[in-house]
């Protein structure tokens, strides 16, 4: 009997290890596909003139600890590296769009591994997985590149810190993703109170470990290197209107379009109405259900609120003076990277509540669900991209090409990406092999 049960054990942990790589590549293949083929071929901001451009200067692994405005970026440079030296210069746009959607995809599992500390049921932990891919803004400027990563791995930082390592192998698991999350953003600052949350569980200190390792290394290099771009001072109303346009509205409405026109013809209305159901959850939490389930809302709209607030306070400018706009500013309101962790951390209320109705109603539990299952696929296909527009990388590279052929002298030739005036000067010698 021990015999059989042992063999048992064994295959189900066989069947749950393979079956961890195919969901990645599943959940990384839902993401690419919300992306245009032109955006797919499209290189976007710093993932070029920064992030590609270094590793082609770069070649040593030292280069992924390099300071951009003030911190550690990591996950993109090693991606960037990863892409340089395993890809031809033509398909650099294509491998960074998938692998960065790889990455979220691999963001999400981590996220349905670690909750598992909240519910050991399979689909309120898939829903919680899925909005890392399905929220509504994140296809309109942040998903498919390397620029933006650093909002889904400020998104997993909360979970990698309430999760237990149950053995010695999740349990460096655990500290190599924090690690990595942190060495990559410096708003995983922002999750230090979570320590006091059952502070002597051992279990739960190596991704504690791993997240102080990273901010440590984040903090020592924005001293050292400090933000060459200063922020204006912030408009305190805007920031507040700020969060329920980019938080309950982004989900609801899912474009920046509909959003303004909402706001043209029936003013604060809409947005106010947008937020009630997220609010009433909250408060249900709060009042209805147990500590634990109480503990993760607040830290869900904690979160939220947080993410938004400094964000916004660190990079204000006339975009974001929501207070003030006119007819004409609204007609140029847009989602973007801001708008997608108030989201996320919002709409995670909502299996929450699921799982807290489960005890008294299986029936308004799987409503919740099913509710939140229509507002991640609502918007899958955005009607807008921050890359429709291209410039296509692999045209550029052509051009490129062709112009270092017809002079010999020529050291590099520049392809542009997007957004305006970004581009890359890539090596002749890369574009005439």
């Amino acid at each position: 009997m021990n015999s059989n049960h042992g063999s048992k054990a064994s295959m189900a942990l066989g069947w749950r290890m393979a079956a961890a790589p195919v969901a990645v590549l599943g959940a990384g293949l839902i993401a690419f596909a919300r992306l245009s083929p032109t955006a797919q071929g499209t290189i976007w901001a710093e993932d070029g003139a920064v992030f590609v451009q270094d590793a082609l200067a770069r070649p040593g692994i030292l280069g992924v600890f390099s300071p951009y405005q003030g911190y550690l970026h990591v996950v993109p440079r090693l991606a960037a590296a990863f892409v340089v030296r395993l890809f031809p210069v033509d398909a650099y746009a294509v491998a960074i769009s998938l692998l960065s959607s790889l990455i979220v995809g691999l963001v999400a599992f981590m996220v349905f591994l670690c909750a598992s500390a909240i519910s050991t049921r399979l689909v309120p932990r898939l829903a919680w997985a899925s909005i890392t891919i399905l929220v509504a803004p994140a296809a309109l400027e942040t998903s498919g590149n390397l620029a933006n990563l650093h909002w889904y791995l400020l998104w997993l930082a909360p979970w990698l810190l309430i999760k237990p390592a149950r053995n010695g192998a999740e349990g460096i698991v655990l500290f190599v993703v924090a690690a990595l999350a942190s060495l990559t953003e410096i708003l995983t600052l922002m999750f230090v109170p979570l320590f006091l949350y059952q502070f002597r569980e051992r279990k739960l200190w190596p991704a504690r470990a791993g997240l102080l390792i990273g901010i440590a290394c984040q903090v020592f290099t924005t001293v050292s290197y400090p933000r060459s771009a200063p922020f204006e001072p912030a408009n305190f109303l805007s920031v507040v209107a700020g969060w329920f346009l980019n938080s309950s509205s982004a989900v609801m409405f899912g474009t920046s379009n509909q959003i303004a026109l909402l706001i043209l013809n029936f003013g604060a209305l809409p947005i106010v109405l947008a937020a009630l159901p997220f609010f009433a959850a909250f408060l249900f939490l709060l009042f209805r259900s147990t500590a634990a389930h109480r503990f993760v809302a607040l830290v869900a709209v904690a979160a939220s609120v947080g993410v938004w607030a400094a964000a916004v306070l660190f990079n204000f400018s006339k975009e974001f003076n929501y207070a003030e706009f006119q007819a004409a500013q609204w007609h140029e309101f847009l989602l973007g990277r801001y708008s997608v962790l108030p989201s996320m951390f919002l709409l995670a209320i909502l299996p929450l509540l699921a799982v807290a109705l489960e005890e008294t109603s299986a029936k308004a539990a799987t409503s919740v669900l099913a509710v939140f299952a229509l507002l991640q696929c609502l918007y899958f296909f955005p009607s807008f991209s921050f890359r429709q527009d291209g410039p296509i990388w692999a045209v550029g590279v052509a051009d490129a090409r062709a112009a270092c052929a017809e002079n010999p002298e020529m050291a590099a030739h520049a392809v542009a990406t997007a957004p305006g005036n970004w581009k890359v000067d890539v090596p002749c010698a890369i574009l005439r092999r």
